[in-house]
């Protein structure tokens, strides 16, 4: 799964200048992002890409907690994001992501934090969106989950799942194409050459 990703203040600032004035108020400054922060995604309106700022996690049915993650192999067809694959695909702009692995043995085992990186540049996230009732107020918001997929070769010591990174050069066909079963192959694992992986100090 993916639980935390990092987004730079520099990017940051980029994409909250491409938002709304009333979204801007609701960002997360930069850095890492958590469940339920509300960050930039890139979205498709009748063919032209648009920024906004939305939160993380889809509302559960069972009424706590969030659904942070999809996986890429059910989501086409399950009940809560079959409509959101066909109509509201999304791209999450990270610059890495955090996966934490069970280490030592007996007494002294730990959980080590890994950052994993595709060559300390920007990346995009496979993400749906949809638009949930707000139970405070009236009207609904926007929220987002991250898709998955199966661990690659190099992230399979690790973790048994990765989220699905879209290669620049697909983004368009992500975002825009009408039939939803044009994109299910760009949800397959890919061995990035330029993924890196390392522990994280903090």
């Amino acid at each position: 799964m993916c639980g935390r990703f990092y987004v730079p203040e520099k990017e940051m600032d980029e994409f909250a200048r491409l938002v709304t004035e009333v979204e801007r108020h609701l960002l997360k400054k930069y850095g890492d992002i958590y469940p339920g922060d509300t960050v930039p995604i890139i979205t498709n309106a009748k063919g032209t890409r648009e920024v906004h700022a939305i939160k993380w996690g889809f509302p559960s049915w069972k009424g706590k907690g969030l659904i942070i993650n999809a996986r890429s192999e059910t989501a086409p067809v399950k009940p809560m994001f079959k409509a959101p694959f066909q109509r509201r695909r999304c791209l999450i702009p990270a610059a890495g992501f955090y996966e934490w692995k069970k280490e030592g043995q007996g007494d002294k085992i730990k959980k080590v934090k890994y950052f994993i990186t595709y060559g300390n540049k920007l990346f995009y996230i496979a993400g749906l969106y949809w638009f949930f009732k707000d139970k405070e107020k009236e009207g609904l918001y926007p929220a987002f989950t991250i898709l998955t997929t199966n661990a690659n070769e190099k992230m399979r010591g690790i973790h048994d799942r990765m989220p699905v990174v879209i290669d620049e050069s697909d983004m368009e066909k992500w975002l825009c194409a009408e039939n939803p079963d044009d994109v299910i192959p760009l949800m397959a694992p890919n061995d990035y050459e330029n993924m890196e992986i390392s522990k994280s100090a903090s």
